[in-house]
């Protein structure tokens, strides 16, 4: 169909410890000519976001160091102590007060990333403990790869539209 086939320019980050599963969605955003980073921890994910430039990531839950719950957490405390996604006028004048080691680039983050939580279980406390902890939506494993392309493109159309200068 056509929706399959629109693609925005995105760039995603694919969190995932398990070895076999993270070359598979690699692989995946590969075949369609979707940018990528993957980082294998919960601690490495929030290091690599804020890099910038992410419109999206695939969080799975369960990971080393730092939980995928923890590290959405941390990635949605950033955006919010950062005022990302705020009016300019608001962020510029609090961002004095934002201590330096928190402090994002606004140039690079004008809107806050889709986190999605990956997990192998289909619990429904599991479900709201990842919305709760930020994450937009929640997919089960083993993903399916049609649905997952058209939530792809779904995620990144919704980016696009929210921050329709950074894709000039």
């Amino acid at each position: 169909s056509l929706l399959d086939d629109v693609v925005p320019p995105i760039n995603v980050l694919i969190v995932e410890d398990n070895v076999v599963n993270r070359k598979i969605l690699e692989a995946f955003l590969s075949k369609r000519g979707i940018k990528y980073s993957s980082a294998s921890d919960g601690k490495e994910a929030v290091e690599t976001w804020r890099c910038g430039g992410f419109h999206l990531i695939l969080m799975d839950i369960q990971l080393p160091v730092m939980s995928g719950i923890d590290a959405s957490k941390e990635i949605r405390r950033l955006e919010r102590v950062n005022n990302v996604g705020q009016s300019l006028t608001g962020a510029i004048m609090g961002n004095k007060d934002i201590p330096k080691e928190d402090r994002l680039d606004r140039d690079v983050f004008r809107s806050p990333v889709i986190i999605v939580a990956l997990t192998a279980s289909s619990l429904q406390s599991d479900k709201e403990e990842a919305l709760a902890a930020g994450c937009n939506d929640f997919l089960t494993k083993p993903v399916s790869f049609t649905w997952l392309a058209r939530k792809i493109s779904e995620w990144g159309c919704m980016q696009a539209l929210i921050d329709f200068d950074g894709w000039r």
